[in-house]
């Protein structure tokens, strides 16, 4: 594993120390601009955990605080085998009074779907069809209760060693019926798996998780996303004024199926798109059926590796 770089603050925590009365931090195993992911031991119940830790120059900024309690609440209310699980929250004081806020969580022993596409370079159709049907059942479950993820890309989906497909990082999730703290919609997410209507800073809803989804499939599938400008705010411009390249002119030996399935899910109109997450997962996993091509494939196997939360940089 890549060193993980140190983050600001006297107070940051170091391994060995214990938050919370509870949470001992063993080692340091990614690190962002908003927190850092530790693994950690549970002296309570005995168990690992993964442990996220705000960075201490942001515990004074309020609205970053409560961005990353607010993880905590819509995470926490998610049950599902394709979630990474919330189990814990708490605060703890250091030794010069700063406040460290922690959301406790599943750890998943695995790699990113980022650091897969990174090593393989594209999927097959049969695998991304199949790793991207799990991110659907995920989403379907986060929309029912009313959550909305927009931050999905493949640094925060998971492919665990024991063959699970798990999406991860709520920390911008917008439940239905809570404040919207974040402003505008674009200053949130990444560039390339932005919706139109996130890119313009009009109200989402769960089609623009549809619309990321359909990045990702295209990414698998070609190698690169639909969309690669200069600059961030070029390339998520970009989607607003043309279509994507039709996946069979980079990789002519696509099934005609998958492109259908791609091309529906970035429709620039979300009333064009694919109407929900759980159709574009019937749709992924009916796979070739009608043209005659074979049915979707099992996620990919990950071999035994280090342990992984958020990827490598959790917000």
């Amino acid at each position: 594993m890549d060193a993980v770089p140190p983050f600001p603050g006297a107070s940051a925590p170091a391994p060995g120390r214990v938050l919370g009365g509870r949470y001992r931090l063993e080692e340091r195993i990614a690190a962002g601009g908003m927190a850092s992911v530790w693994e950690a031991v549970d002296e309570v119940l005995a168990r690992r955990v993964a442990v996220k830790v705000l960075h201490p120059h942001l515990a004074a900024d309020e609205q970053f605080v409560a961005r990353f309690r607010r993880e905590a609440l819509a995470a926490a209310r998610l049950t599902h085998p394709c979630i990474v699980s919330i189990y814990d929250t708490c605060t703890d004081t250091a030794a010069d009074g700063t406040l460290t806020d922690a959301i406790v969580m599943e750890l998943v022993r695995g790699t990113t779907l980022r650091a897969e596409l990174d090593r393989l370079g594209r999927f097959e159709p049969a695998a991304a069809a199949a790793v991207v049907a799990e991110v659907c059942d995920a989403l379907g479950a986060a929309h029912a209760a009313g959550i909305i993820h927009r931050d999905v890309k493949p640094a925060n989906v998971l492919l665990s060693t024991d063959g699970r497909v798990l999406v991860a990082d709520f920390g911008i999730a917008k439940a239905g019926d809570g404040l919207d703290l974040t402003g505008a919609d674009t200053t949130l997410g990444t560039a390339k798996y932005l919706a139109p209507e996130q890119v313009a800073g009009e109200p989402v809803d769960a089609r623009a998780d549809v619309y990321a989804t359909g990045v990702i499939l295209y990414e698998l599938l070609c190698g690169r996303p639909p969309f690669v400008a200069d600059t961030e705010a070029a390339t998520a411009l970009a989607r607003l004024h043309r279509d994507p390249e039709p996946p069979r002119s980079v990789r002519p030996e696509l099934p005609t199926w998958i492109e259908s399935v791609v091309l529906r899910a970035l429709a620039r109109d979300p009333a064009d798109r694919i109407e929900s997450a759980p159709a574009l997962r019937d749709l992924l996993r009916a796979g070739g059926r009608d043209d005659g091509g074979p049915p979707t494939a099992a996620v990919p196997t990950v071999p035994p590796t280090a342990p992984t939360a958020f990827g490598p940089d959790p917000t």
